[in-house]
């Protein structure tokens, strides 16, 4: 029987599936240094921490040290600027990723995580930005 446990690489493992199916809309050139999965694990990143300097300090780490939480938690090879990021994902559908989110719910209702959340004759009450 499959785990239902909704942990963090769980939670990788299915935006890199998504990621896979995505289309990069960008020209095969050699000015192609980052990859699309860079791009889009680096704005989850960002968004993850909560940090638009997330990356950056990422960067100095690397710097520093040979080594960061970009690469070691989310599996970034390269990091993208969070501008790189804008333009890489910018002409991207974020209907690409709506998988992850149904995923996510799938896993949270088997779970019965959700049940604590519904009001209003069972009606789930969720807010989204």
């Amino acid at each position: 029987m499959p785990s239902t446990v909704l942990s963090f690489e769980r939670l990788l493992g299915y935006l890199a599936a998504e990621i896979d199916n995505i289309a990069d809309p960008r020209q095969r050139s050699n000015a192609t240094r980052y990859s699309l999965r860079d791009a889009v694990l680096g704005g989850f990143s960002a968004f993850f921490m909560q940090s638009e300097s997330f990356l950056d300090y990422q960067e100095q780490l690397n710097s520093e040290q040979g080594k960061n939480n970009a690469q070691s938690m989310f599996g970034l090879d390269q990091i993208p600027s969070i501008d790189q990021i804008r333009n890489m994902l910018d002409p991207i559908a974020a209907a690409s990723l709506f998988g992850v989110f149904e995923q996510v719910y799938r896993k949270l209702h088997q779970q019965g995580v959700l049940k604590r959340f519904e009001r209003l004759s069972n009606n789930l009450l969720v807010a989204l930005d």
